[in-house]
């Protein structure tokens, strides 16, 4: 702690790291790598230096489309909303749901992101997304858990006034989150500059420089969305860019395209004519009629000899084209995306085996992306249990995280509606009790005699009432 004082007391800071007096404990492959992720997201102009035009903006084409295909037929809710508990965690999850495709895709991009808790000023509660270039781990254990971070949140006021907030967040030894809150001004947007009072920008100005919640919470008071795959960097806990393994094939695709532009390019036709005919003014310093010279190249030498010559190379465009698809192919064998999703399913032979093994492998991959962010948003709800009770914002009674229902429509493996008629038909052969098969309809627990009672009393009245 003493460090952390020392270091705020100082007449200005560059970073966070030098703020907080503290190192990141992330290695420094895993933060080029992380550097190296974004500044490829961002890509967008051609790099002579390079050599690569990242026109194709490949990896927003993954993150979108795996987002678009995870979230394609997404819906959840509550089994019961009647209580003003219930009201209150049903007006959460809707909050959540909000940012979901961005929270997931920032997760895709840096390789895990966080979802900030914000308390509104009705009592409800809004979600922030933290993308992972935006904090630092300062702590965490050997299971990866974060245990100690710090964040950053810039805020543009006028020209040269940069604030930054700067939230550190530290999980006690007794469950309690301890989090201190800092705010600095600068004149250049990468750097902290010096610290200010939190009064300074009226968004801060009721942050407390430092508390300790009363009641446990959960980690670092933060949901944490990771990718489901092993790290590919470093081989730590950290998570890993969703695109990462396909990273070396992205640049050969980029630098394909540069080629090829060049090949255009380089490829024109050209027609060599005497130099004087592209004269843009004349003795008098008139503007005279001229030959565009993006088609036309004036040579010196004596007009007799020289003469009118056209140039016209062949284009090599199949072939550039052939080695695209052939680095697109290889990008959704590494990713387990479906054939087709990035390459053109006409340019690239195939078989039936192969097509049939892709789809395989791009379903399960959508499934762990469905499963990563079931389990994020049951995360959130239990803390926003934990935090509207800690303020009183809620009830005090427990939250039942068996009240969520989350649907994903007919997904990427199963029909639902197939599976829905088969179970219909087995209740009509008497070989299902219809209890189970309305359980199954509406994700509904049916485990015990309770459950099935509930479940007759809800959808079977008449059946109910024979019971009474």
């Amino acid at each position: 702690m003493g460090a952390f004082l020392r270091a705020l007391a100082n007449s200005g800071a560059s970073n966070i790291q030098e703020a907080l007096g503290l190192p990141d404990i992330t290695s420094t492959e895993m933060l080029d790598a992380i550097d190296t992720w974004f500044a490829d997201w961002f890509a967008r102009a051609p790099s002579k230096e390079l050599g690569e035009d990242p026109c194709q903006r490949l990896p927003y084409a993954i993150v979108n489309k795996l987002c678009k295909a995870t979230f394609a037929e997404y819906d959840s809710g509550l089994h019961d909303t009647e209580t003003p508990k219930l009201q209150w965690m049903d007006g959460v999850r809707t909050a959540c749901d909000k940012v979901r495709r961005l929270a997931m895709q920032w997760a895709m991009v840096g390789g895990e992101a966080f979802l900030k808790p914000v308390i509104l000023q009705n009592g409800g509660l809004s979600w922030q997304v933290i993308r992972r270039d935006h904090w630092s781990v300062l702590g965490k254990l050997p299971d990866g858990q974060i245990t100690d971070m710090a964040t950053c949140e810039k805020s543009v006021i006028a020209d040269r006034e940069y604030y930054t907030l700067v939230e550190r967040r530290t999980a006690g030894p007794d469950g309690r989150l301890t989090v201190r809150n800092r705010l600095y001004l600068s004149s250049s947007a990468n750097t902290l500059g010096q610290r200010v009072p939190l009064q300074s920008l009226a968004q801060y100005e009721n942050l407390q420089p430092e508390y300790t919640y009363v009641t446990p919470i959960d980690g670092v008071g933060l949901v944490h969305i990771k990718m489901p795959f092993a790290n590919t960097v470093d081989g730590s806990t950290d998570g890993v860019s969703v695109y990462d393994p396909a990273l070396g094939l992205i640049h050969n695709i980029n630098a394909n395209e540069y080629q090829l532009d060049r090949e255009f390019e380089l490829g024109r036709m050209r027609i060599a004519v005497s130099a004087d005919l592209l004269q843009t003014t004349g003795a008098d310093g008139l503007y005279c009629k001229r030959l565009r010279d993006d088609l036309f190249v004036g040579l010196d030498g004596s007009e007799a000899n020289l003469g009118v010559t056209a140039f016209a190379p062949s284009l090599r465009h199949e072939s550039y084209e052939t080695r695209r698809q052939g680095y697109l192919k290889a990008v959704e064998n590494l990713l387990g995306i479906k054939r087709g999703i990035l390459s053109d399913a006409e340019a690239v032979s195939k078989t039936a085996t192969e097509i049939n093994s892709s789809a395989g492998d791009y379903s399960l991959s959508i499934i762990d992306f469905q499963t990563l962010w079931y389990d994020a948003l049951q995360d959130a709800l239990r803390l926003a249990d934990q935090i509207g009770r800690a303020y009183n914002l809620c009830g005090s009674e427990a939250w039942d995280p068996e009240m969520l229902t989350v649907t994903w429509g007919n997904g990427v493996l199963y029909d639902a509606d197939a599976e829905w008629t088969e179970r219909k038909e087995m209740v009509q052969m008497g070989l299902l009790k219809p209890e189970l098969a309305l359980a199954w309809k509406y994700d509904l627990p049916a485990e015990t005699e309770a459950d099935l009672a509930f479940i007759r009393q809800k959808y079977m009245p008449e059946l109910a009432d024979l019971e009474r």
